[in-house]
Parts: structure tokens; sequence; C-alpha cells
């Protein structure tokens, strides 16, 4: 519903998430009425009428776990091409925040958060041998990482200063296996 806060949004995929990590079962109870509302949340736009941007963050990240955790079941070659696109399109598209200096700082925190779970399924998604080759070929998903990689650098090192130095090192991990992935990629 459009006139849910985040706040519950934000508990209702964590209890969704870990149900569906908990209970391998309950994958098969995920219907394309639920795909569809997973794609949208992570889709959707933060602007100035939402409230609490952290649940905002924090239903996305819900989101994308919850999608690799999807795609880590045998699927069809269309719903990887639509979660593949949806994801591609969330690493491109910046968080949008307020234009002061304290905006900016969460807003580069919130980005990264967001990025790092996003670079974590791809690779999970596309790093085994029996991935979705053509959607990954076909999306450039090789070049998105490519692309993107160097600012997700760049702003952890701009976010390091007003993060605990334990977000900061997951965060520099992800972008080492990001380096170690295109290279796999490219050898292979």
């Amino acid at each position: 519903s459009s006139g849910i806060t985040e706040a519950p949004k934000a508990h209702i995929t964590s209890v969704m998430l870990a149900l569906l990590r908990n209970q391998p079962k309950a994958r098969a109870l995920v219907n394309a009425a639920v795909l569809d509302l997973l794609l949208a949340l992570l889709l959707t736009t933060q602007d100035n009428n939402i409230d609490c941007s952290t649940k905002n963050v924090q239903t996305k990240c819900n989101s994308i776990s919850m999608l690799g955790l999807l795609c880590s079941e045998p699927h069809p070659s269309e719903i990887n091409t639509r979660v593949c696109s949806a994801l591609l399109e969330r690493l491109r598209t910046p968080l949008l925040s307020k234009s002061d200096e304290a905006g900016d700082s969460e807003k580069t925190r919130q980005s990264l958060v967001i990025m790092n779970e996003i670079f974590n399924v791809l690779m999970d998604m596309y790093g085994g041998d029996d991935s979705h080759d053509v959607v990954f070929a076909r999306q450039d998903v090789l070049g998105h990482i490519q692309r993107c990689l160097p600012g997700f650098k760049r702003s952890i090192k701009k976010a390091g200063a007003s993060s605990g130095r334990e977000v900061v090192e997951t965060w520099k991990e992800t972008a080492i296996n990001c380096s170690r992935f295109i290279k796999y990629k490219k050898e292979g």
C-alpha cells in the first residue's frame, strides 16, 4: 500500500527475509505478485515524503537479499533478467537527500549500504558455473560492476570517518571481492 510508512515495511521485509533464509521451503511460496512487490520496493526512489530514511534503506537491503536468495534456486531466464535489471538500475541510481553536509554524508553511507548488498548478490548470482551466463552478458553485468566499483571505493573513503570501522572493513572486503570477481569473469 502506498500509504504505509517505512518502519512497517522494514519490519515486514525483515521477517520475510528471515523466513526465506531459515525455511527454504518457503521460497516456493513466492509467486509473481510477491516478486513484483520485491522489485517495486527495490526501485522505489526515496523522497522528502518518506519518513525515516534508515528504514527505507533497510527495506531495500532486505528486498535485495530476498531477491538474491530466490535467485539461488533454479529459476527461468526471464525472472533472472527482471531481477538483474532491477538490481542494475538501483546500482546506477543514487539516493536522493537534502543538500546539507550532514545529509550528504548520510546519503553516501546509505548508498554504500545498498551498493554493498547489490554487489554481493550479483556476485552470488553470477559466480557459479550454472549461473545465467546469457543474461549476465546481455545485461552487461560485468561492465556495470566495473563502472560502479571506482565510485564505490571513493565513497568508502568519503564515508569512512563517519562510519564504524567494522562497517568500513565490510565495504572494503566487498570492493576487493568485486575486483576478484571481475578478474575471474574476464579469465573465464
